[in-house]
């Protein structure tokens, strides 16, 4: 049975391509100054960068400018949620050793496109580097100029100074926009439970049998809800969504690895085929 309760559509820019997918940077560091981030037991150095997301998106990509003092310099970067203008609750988290990762410009990638981790939309987020053992030091570069709002903590995160607007780690975040559309506009969701399924089928017959007045059951617009209903209702079910409810585009197929490589392809091409719609970037 294909459903489509919701059609999710992600188009942006190549990776690291385009700056509308370039939700946060700090631009290169101009020196080899930096944070000396470090631990022994449970005190050090940590240091968090706040950034802020205005539209509801799906990280895809950290470039953090650090190097190393030790080897192995092993870290744990977090991404956090903020709690009263602090690093907070932890989102998800990745394990590196900064020794190995570090590129000849002195910053290391981490690609978070297979993670779908979602930022909401109207919200600030904080990105954390601590040392993970006394023996591992790194230096996270100054950010190029002193406008952003970082914080710091001796003590691996369980408290943190007051937030500082100045020189921060050097950091970029890209993430790619999500869109959805209303799911009042959800043709045949009698429920509004955000999915077409059995229980509107039921809701529906109930409604037809009785000769209620249901809000969205004249699925066929004909003025009155009856049995031509119930079937346009199965049939949505069946065979997906009217071709009216989906957006309308259409877009070359870049893929060579794609059975429609250099096919002109869009939402209409696959209707009553798929339940959920992703249209990715070029690279």
């Amino acid at each position: 049975m294909n459903l489509k309760a919701i059609i999710l559509l992600l188009a942006i820019s190549p990776l690291l391509g385009q700056d509308r997918s370039l939700v946060f940077t700090t631009g290169s560091p101009s020196g080899n100054d930096g944070f000396m981030i470090q631990h022994d037991g449970s005190t050090g150095q940590s240091v968090s960068d706040r950034f802020y997301i205005e539209s509801d998106m799906v990280l895809e990509a950290l470039k953090i400018y650090a190097s190393n003092i030790s080897e192995p310099a092993n870290a744990t970067i977090i991404l956090q949620a903020d709690n009263n203008n602090s690093p907070g609750e932890e989102i998800y988290s990745w394990q590196v050793d900064i020794s190995e990762e570090t590129h000849g410009n002195n910053y290391f990638l981490i690609i978070t496109t297979d993670l779908c981790i979602y930022l909401d939309e109207d919200n600030f987020y904080w990105l954390t580097i601590h040392a993970n053992d006394s023996d591992s030091q790194i230096t996270w570069f100054y950010s190029n100029n002193a406008t952003f709002p970082y914080s710091t903590s001796n003590d691996l995160g369980s408290n943190w100074a007051e937030t500082t607007t100045g020189q921060c780690g050097a950091l970029s975040i890209w993430a790619e926009y999500i869109y959805e559309p209303e799911i009042d506009d959800l043709i045949g969701d009698i429920n509004g439970d955000g999915a077409v399924n059995i229980l509107d089928i039921v809701m529906l017959a109930n409604a037809a049998l009785s000769g209620d007045n249901l809000p969205g059951g004249d699925i066929n617009g004909d003025g009155s809800i009856n049995i031509l209903d119930i079937v346009g209702l199965v049939n949505i079910i069946l065979n997906g969504a009217p071709a009216e409810q989906l957006s309308e585009w259409l877009y070359e197929d870049i893929n060579e690895n794609s059975d429609f490589f250099a096919q002109m392809i869009g939402p209409e091409v696959f209707n009553g085929n798929v339940s959920l719609y992703y249209f990715g970037k070029a690279g």
